[in-house]
Order: structure tokens, then sequence, then C-alpha cells
């Protein structure tokens, strides 16, 4: 974990430095119809962090296996109106949730990553898989917003 954990501080870094330096017409622009803008992907990545704090969190404190409940992505971002929200309020919510997250990446004992979680589908996995498939996924967007994947 101490690699996910390093890499999740880049990215804090990365788009903390990087953001700013978009213009508000930027960060607002729809690159296409039915794609978020770059505030709605930061807002994205906010309620993934939320859910996923909740996964770890359920996986630490819940016998085995955690059920994980999905959720639509699509209805989070429009009910919460990040296209309309300030971006430096969406980077500073984002960057203190990872920071917590950081923190309790770090101190899940080895023991635990061994946790299974299972998708309504039946598809089983380990909370450690959780934790990297979350900084992967947080990676794309990031990487997303910055211009550097398809969108």
């Amino acid at each position: 974990m101490p690699q996910v954990c390093h890499r999740l501080h880049e990215l804090l870094g990365l788009l903390n430095t990087r953001l700013p330096l978009f213009s508000p017409a930027e960060l607002a622009a729809f690159p296409g119809p039915g794609k978020w803008s770059r505030k709605q992907i930061l807002g994205h990545l906010i309620d993934s962090a939320a859910n996923n704090h909740q996964r770890f969190m359920l996986a630490l404190t819940t016998p085995e296996p955690l059920v994980l409940t999905p959720y639509d992505q699509d209805a989070w971002v429009r009910c919460a109106d990040y296209q309309h929200t300030l971006p430096a309020d969406l980077l500073s919510l984002w960057t203190t949730y990872n920071r917590q997250l950081i923190r309790l990446i770090e101190q899940i004992p080895l023991t635990a990553h061994a946790h299974r979680c299972t998708y309504g589908n039946g598809y089983e996995v380990t909370l450690r898989w959780l934790i990297e498939d979350y900084a992967v996924h947080l990676e794309h967007h990031v990487q997303q917003i910055l211009g550097r994947t398809p969108q």
C-alpha cells in the first residue's frame, strides 16, 4: 500500500498545481454530448472518494463478505450540481477527502487486505483490490481533467 499512497499524494499535488491554471470556461466546457465537464469529473471524484471511504470502513468493521452497493454516478453528479460549484471548493473538498483516505489506507493492517467484498453479480474482490482500483480510477480521471486521456 505504500506505493498506492505515494501515487495518491502525487495526484493530489498534480491536480492542485494544474487545475488552477485552467480558465473558468475550460473547466465548465463539455467535451461532447453526454460527457462531463472537468468540474463534473472532479465532482465525480468526490463522490467516488465518499463511496470508497464507506466501502473501506465497512470492510474494516463488518463481517465478510461485504456486499458492495453500486451508485448511479450520473445521477450523483447531476444532483450535486458540480457544474455550478466553484472550482476551488471542489478542489478543496476532493483534496481533503483524499488526504483522509490516504491516512486510512496507511493504517489498514495487512491482515485486513484480504477481507472479501462481493458485488451483486457475485464477483468477489478483496479490500486490497478495492484500494488499488480506487487509485487507478482516480489516476484515470485526473488525467482526463488535465486533458491527457479522452473524455
